[in-house]
């Protein structure tokens, strides 16, 4: 072997060595490249959740569902927004069951006063009407006055004998039919019997304005409680008068004139939906004119509270000068 060869060989080799050698020192810089280069993977990782959020705001009508649309009855939910919470208690009893007849107390047309059911604090009332005159479809007459008690039980039915002749019975929307009145009460005597039922009772109804007009009697506003002026009520209605028939079916899933109109049925409904809020209804009566508390003994409904009776004022006794 040529060592001259072998040693210039070598120097040559020695000479690439140094230029190698960046490269060799480079490969500690290699995975600080990797970690930078891996330290901006996880940048970009932080990233990619805001973009694709960003994507996802931008593209949100594309990738979102559908909303869902609401029903009536849901603005009673609390989540939503502006909206009134009304959820039945536990021991509120089937609505089902409150609109059907009690076998104990049956619902006999025109009885006059109930034999079984007993009035309490609270009775419901309800009228049906006829049409008068040349424009019976605007002028109305009373035909038959119903009352219920807190627990739906008929305490009064009666039809009424016409005062002015009738033009139009109504009979698809009333149920009231010329044999009907044929053993119809006078108006003054319904409306005596009517007025001792209500005297220092709280009235239950709906639009009772316009069932007060046609027994044309008056009642104290504090003692009324109107389903049709009830503001949660308002609500589903937005903000108009709502109807019994869409309260009754929104609120409590049951159906009601569908087709004759029954005055008692329709006094049984308010007086439940006056029980699903009842709370409601007495904090907005205190509301308007103030608390009013007395002890009422009444049939199942236990002391309630009541139309206060006002105090007679002891009068002080003068002392009498002694005479000197």
């Amino acid at each position: 072997m040529d060592l001259s060869n072998l040693s210039s060989n070598w120097k040559r080799l020695q000479q690439t060595l140094p230029k190698a050698s960046p490269a060799s020192q480079s490969k500690p810089a290699n995975p600080l490249k990797r970690k930078s280069s891996s330290e901006q993977q996880n940048g970009v990782q932080k990233q990619i959740p805001v973009q694709k959020h960003k994507a996802h705001a931008t593209n949100s009508s594309s990738s979102l569902p559908p909303p869902k649309k609401r029903r009536m009855d849901d603005r009673y939910h609390s989540d939503f927004p502006g909206a009134s919470t009304i959820i039945p208690r536990k021991d509120q009893p089937n609505p089902a069951a409150l609109l059907t007849p009690s076998p104990l107390h049956p619902d006999i047309p025109n009885e006059g006063l109930s034999a079984t059911a007993t009035p309490g604090k609270y009775v419901a009332l309800d009228c049906e009407m006829v049409g008068i005159g040349p424009t019976p479809d605007q002028d109305s007459q009373l035909a038959r006055v119903s009352l219920v008690n807190y627990h739906g039980h008929q305490l009064y039915d009666s039809y009424v004998l016409p005062v002015v002749p009738i033009t139009d019975y109504r009979t698809h929307v009333s149920g009231i039919t010329p044999l009907a009145l044929e053993n119809a009460r006078p108006f003054n005597v319904v409306q005596k019997e009517v007025a001792a039922l209500l005297e220092d009772r709280i009235l239950v109804g709906h639009a009772l304005k316009n069932d007060l007009s046609a027994l044309i009697m008056p009642h104290p506003k504090r003692d009324i409680r109107d389903t049709s002026r009830y503001p949660k009520f308002k609500e589903l209605a937005m903000g108009k008068t709502p109807a019994l028939r869409k309260l009754v079916d929104q609120l409590l899933g049951l159906k009601i004139q569908a087709g004759e109109h029954s005055s008692v049925e329709d006094a049984r409904a308010t007086m439940v939906l006056f029980r699903l809020e009842k709370e409601g209804f007495e904090a907005e009566a205190v509301r308007r004119f103030g608390r009013q508390l007395v002890a009422v003994k009444v049939d199942g409904e236990g002391a309630e509270e009541g139309p206060s009776k006002k105090k007679k004022k002891k009068k002080k006794k003068k002392k009498k000068k002694k005479k000197t």
